[in-house]
C-alpha cells in the first residue's frame, strides 16, 4: 500500500503540457495566477523565475520549479524582460529551434479533480526549485523530452503518466532537501508513524481505535498517540474521519450509490451520523454535494 499513491489516484492529479517552446532573448512568459500547480522544466539553456511576491530564482540547464498553489508568475530570460502572456507567446513563438543559441523550456500545469481534499499541497512552499543536478541523467526527463519532440502512437498518453512520475520525484526530492517536513506527507518516511498511515489507507472503514491502530504497528498506545500528532499534525482518529470525508466525496461524485451504502463503504454506522461528519466537513450535506457535483459536470 503506497499512501502518496492511493491520495494522488482518489485526487486525480493530471499533467499538462501548456507549451514547448525555443526562446531568443529579450523573452517573457507570463503565468496568470489560476487553481494550478505550474511547472517549468529548463530543457537547455537559463531563464529567471519572477514570482508575484519573493526575489527572481535564476534557473539553469535542466532545473525544475514547481509552483504547487497556483501564484501568478514570470519566466524570462532576466526580471526586467518585458513579458507576453502565456496564450500570445504560444501564438508567436516558433516551435522548432533555429541556429542560434536558446533556452528551450517545457511549461503546463497539474489540475487536481478534488482540489479540495488534496494535503499534499498544503504542506508545499509557493516555489520548489530543484536545481539540474538533482533531476540530470533521471530517465523520466529523456523520455519526457523525447516523446515531445518526436511523437509517436500513444505519445500523449506516456506524457500523461510520465508527468505524473516527475510530481511524485519533485515531491521526493523535496523531503530529501527537508528531512524535518511535517505534516503527513514528511510521517510516510517515519518507520511506524508511516505504517500506521498505510494502515488507515488501507481499510478506512475498519472501527479503528488508537489501541487497535497501536496493535497492528506494534507499538504502544501512548507512543502512537504522540508520535502520529507531532509528526502529522493531528491525532490518529482526526486524520482517519478526513479520510473518510475524502472517500465519500469520490464516491458522492464517481457514483450513484444511496447515501446509506456510501456512510458504510467508508465507515459509518448510521446514514445521519455520516450526513452530520459530512457537512461539517463540506459545508453542505452529502445530498446537496452529489446534486451541485452534477450541475457542474
Amino acid at each position: 500500500m503506497d499512501v502518496l499513491a492511493d491520495i494522488l489516484t482518489v485526487t486525480r492529479l493530471t499533467g499538462h503540457v501548456a507549451c514547448h517552446t525555443w526562446c531568443d532573448p529579450p523573452w517573457g512568459i507570463r503565468f496568470e495566477a489560476a487553481p494550478k500547480v505550474w511547472f517549468h522544466l529548463v530543457a537547455s539553456g537559463s531563464a529567471t523565475l519572477v514570482p508575484a511576491k519573493g526575489k527572481p530564482i535564476a534557473l539553469g540547464p535542466l532545473d525544475l520549479v514547481l509552483v504547487p498553489h497556483g501564484m501568478g508568475h514570470v519566466l524570462a530570460d532576466q526580471a526586467k524582460s518585458a513579458p507576453l502572456d502565456l496564450e500570445a507567446w504560444k501564438k508567436r513563438s516558433p516551435k522548432k529551434p533555429g541556429t542560434r543559441p536558446r533556452t528551450e523550456l517545457l511549461c503546463g500545469s497539474y489540475t487536481l479533480a478534488f482540489a479540495e481534499i488534496h494535503p499534499v499541497l498544503r504542506l508545499l512552499p509557493e516555489v520548489i526549485h530543484l536545481t539540474g543536478a538533482a533531476l540530470r541523467g533521471h530517465p523520466v526527463i529523456e523520455i519526457l523530452l523525447r516523446e515531445l519532440q518526436d511523437p509517436d502512437i500513444g505519445s500523449e498518453r506516456v506524457v500523461s503518466r510520465t508527468l505524473e512520475i516527475l510530481f511524485v520525484l519533485v515531491l521526493r526530492q523535496w523531503l530529501d532537501d527537508n528531512p524535518d517536513a511535517t505534516g503527513w506527507l514528511g510521517a510516510l518516511r517515519d518507520d511506524g508513524i508511516g505504517r500506521a498511515l498505510v494502515e488507515l489507507h488501507k481499510d478506512p472503514a475498519r472501527a479503528w481505535t488508537v489501541a487497535s491502530l497501536a496493535r497492528a504497528v506494534g507499538m504502544s498506545r501512548p507512543v502512537l498517540a504522540r508520535r502520529f500528532t507531532q509528526k502529522v499534525g493531528e491525532t490518529p482518529l482526526g486524520y482517519l474521519r478526513k479520510l473518510r470525508i475524502d472517500l465519500a466525496t469520490v464516491l458522492l461524485h464517481d457514483t450513484d450509490k444511496p447515501l446509506a451504502d456510501v456512510a458504510r463503504a467508508v465507515g459509518y454506522t448510521s446514514e445521519f451520523a455520516f450526513n452530520r461528519a459530512f457537512q461539517r466537513a463540506r459545508g453542505v450535506p452529502p445530498g446537496k454535494y452529489r446534486k451541485s457535483a452534477i450541475a457542474r459536470a
